[in-house]
């Protein structure tokens, strides 16, 4: 049982790190060429369509890293520890899971947040029939700029979380 949880933690992790690959590699250069609304639409139609997958796999990691945990026999109030800090293993452990938390903190500020805000910048730039006004138009780009700084906090976060998920294996780092 132990070998099918961590096999459903890793395709989990394999699809939320794949997504902001794909997304950071292959969808954001391609958009680039595009206009700036014609970008803004296209983002928000995968978002909307990626968004349940994306954060089901949240939902699964955090369910089978406790089950993980559980198996490991280290009890959540262990990982807060000063004794736990000493060991490389615990130090790797705490660091990959405050990494984690980032990113969760991350995607939802990126996913609730900033790309509510810019649907309704979209919304608002669109009733102006074609004259919306210059602040508008630099909020809408600030705001599209956050959420690819976001994103892409987000890539550098699950590869710093992959180095410590592979340091696990090792013993710590």
């Amino acid at each position: 049982m132990r070998q099918v949880v961590l096999f459903i933690h890793l395709a989990a992790a394999m699809f939320w790190v794949g997504e902001l690959l794909l997304l950071a590699l292959v969808v954001g250069p391609y958009t680039r060429t595009l206009a700036p609304e014609e970008r803004s639409r296209l983002f928000a139609g995968i978002g909307r369509r990626s968004l349940p997958f994306a954060w089901g796999a949240i939902v699964v990691l955090v369910i089978t890293g406790l089950m993980n945990l559980a198996y490991m026999q280290i009890p959540l109030s262990e990982l807060v520890q000063p004794a736990f800090f000493h060991s490389a293993f615990g130090l790797d452990l705490d660091l990959k899971l405050l990494a984690v938390g980032a990113m969760i903190a991350v995607s939802a500020v990126h996913d609730f947040v900033v790309a509510k805000k810019n649907a309704q910048l979209r919304r608002q730039v669109a009733e102006s029939h074609g004259s919306p006004p210059t602040d508008l138009i630099a909020l809408q780009a600030r705001t599209r700029t956050l959420a690819t700084r976001l994103g892409q906090l987000n890539l550098l976060l699950a590869l710093v979380v992959l180095f410590l998920a592979a340091g696990l294996v090792v013993g710590g780092i």
